[in-house]
């Protein structure tokens, strides 16, 4: 399995619009949050966001089986546009998977797509609810239901990885879903607590109840800085980058 992380940067993208354009190092320029990844001759994508493009392109992606999403917001649905010329080259349709209000939204905000009535301009895809494990083009993924502030959303774990973003809390039924992993990437907006997002204290506390072998956080805010965190976190976690590369 290969494990691509696309984009890690929060809900603005790091640096911010309007200010922080100077003495910005190469790992603290952040994308919106996406992962890839290649198993069993398959390829997935999780979330579609406003950079998938420009993070197709720097990633040389030329293939997408099918597409999940954690949830509705703008920063993780706003590139599926982009989800059009793959549907072209594969001549077929994509499943997107993802929660009924996850579906629902998608559905309602990108209503072009899914208009029977326009039939040109528009990728090709399926929208799929679903409410637990299931198995596409013979790879088996495992929802992992978490709280985004009053948002029921997903993570994902696909054989000894999983993805959680977007999350201020766990359930200790998707705990019991995450052990055994061999890599995490998991959500850490700032230093300083939100009600949406965990923190990077809380992060690292969770990294270690799931005793997961390596744990890269993403959806980091602007404010945190790559070099930085090298020094101050403990072993086994590590802040990402865009276009970090894991091979499991």
């Amino acid at each position: 399995m290969k494990v691509i992380v696309l984009g890690c940067g929060s809900s603005v993208g790091s640096p911010v619009l309007g200010k922080d354009y100077t003495n910005i190092k190469k790992k603290n320029w952040r994308t919106r949050s996406s992962i890839y990844i290649s198993t069993q001759g398959k390829d997935i994508l999780i979330d579609s966001g406003p950079d998938f493009r420009q993070q197709a392109l720097n990633n040389k992606i030329k293939n997408i089986d099918f597409v999940l999403y954690t949830h509705s917001h703008a920063d993780h649905t706003h590139g599926i546009d982009d989800l059009r010329m793959y549907s072209y080259l594969r001549k077929d349709r994509i499943n997107c998977y993802g929660n009924n209000y996850t579906i629902r939204d998608i559905k309602e905000n990108f209503s072009y797509i899914f208009n029977p009535k326009n039939s040109a301009g528009r990728p090709r895809l399926n929208l799929k609810v679903i409410e637990k494990e299931f198995v596409e083009k013979g790879v088996k993924v495992i929802p992992l239901p978490i709280i985004h502030s009053d948002w029921d959303i997903f993570g994902y774990r696909i054989g000894s990885f999983a993805y959680i973003t977007d999350c201020s809390s766990i359930p200790d039924e998707t705990i019991s879903k995450m052990q055994d992993l061999d890599l995490l990437v998991l959500d850490a907006l700032r230093l300083t607590p939100h009600n949406a997002h965990l923190s990077v204290e809380q992060a690292v506390e969770l990294s270690s109840n799931i005793r997961a072998k390596r744990t890269i956080l993403t959806h980091m805010g602007s404010d945190l800085d790559y070099y930085e965190l090298l020094e101050i976190l403990p072993k086994g976690v590590e802040p990402g980058y865009d276009g970090l590369s894991v091979d499991l």
